[in-house]
């Protein structure tokens, strides 16, 4: 009788035994160890996202009036030398670009009535047009051999047929005064934009 006790203690403790062993391997297959996400892995769907910088399609707001503007030029010794010139349409305003090495220290933009004159001969230069709006650029030079650089070998005349901008063309290069025309079809708005990277002063020009 006590051996058949002892027996069944025996086969009641080797039960629990592997009861419990059972049980943690049950535990270690169903908590797996955290895993990292794949580097750059993305779950959104692909090409939902809009291209940047992308044009909406209406009409670019102009916003500009007919007084002169005038930026003073500081004391510098540097000049800006003209690099390009550039003329294109928008959708609302033409726009004149000049292009410098460095940004020009002063500029006056404003209505002038001809005879338009060139400088320093004095002498009268025809540009297309019915009204014309002279820039000046103090501490800027287009032929700047002098200096030791390259003359600007861009145009200095453009014709480039726009709906308001029907030429524009140098008129003055003289004592790092830098003088250009833009003749247009009628009078309009107009705006005077810096830009930088390259230094850029830009003219832009309502349409009629």
């Amino acid at each position: 009788m006590r051996k058949n006790l002892r027996t069944a203690a025996v086969l009641a403790a080797l039960a629990s035994l592997l009861l419990i062993a059972v049980r943690c391997g049950n535990n270690d297959e169903t908590t797996p160890s955290p895993s990292a996400s794949p580097s750059g892995t993305h779950t959104g769907t692909p090409g939902t996202t809009s291209p940047a910088g992308s044009a909406s399609p209406t009409d670019e707001p102009f916003s500009g009036g007919r007084t002169p503007v005038q930026v003073v030029a500081t004391p510098s010794m540097n000049q800006a030398h003209l690099k390009a010139v550039r003329a294109a349409t928008h959708s609302t305003f033409d726009r004149f670009t000049l292009e410098f090495d460095i940004a020009p220290p002063g500029y006056k933009v404003a209505y002038v009535k001809p005879p338009i004159l060139a400088d320093p001969s004095g002498k009268e230069v025809t540009i297309d047009g019915k009204a014309f709006l002279q820039i000046t650029i103090q501490g800027a030079v287009a032929n700047y051999l002098a200096a030791g650089g390259t003359a600007y070998s861009g145009p200095n005349e453009l014709k480039p047929g726009l709906p308001n901008l029907a030429e524009a063309e140098l008129t003055g290069d003289f004592e790092a005064v830098l003088t250009w025309v833009l003749g247009v079809n009628e009078e309009a708005d107009f705006r005077v934009l810096t830009l930088d990277s390259p230094a850029r002063l830009v003219v832009d020009v309502g349409h009629p």
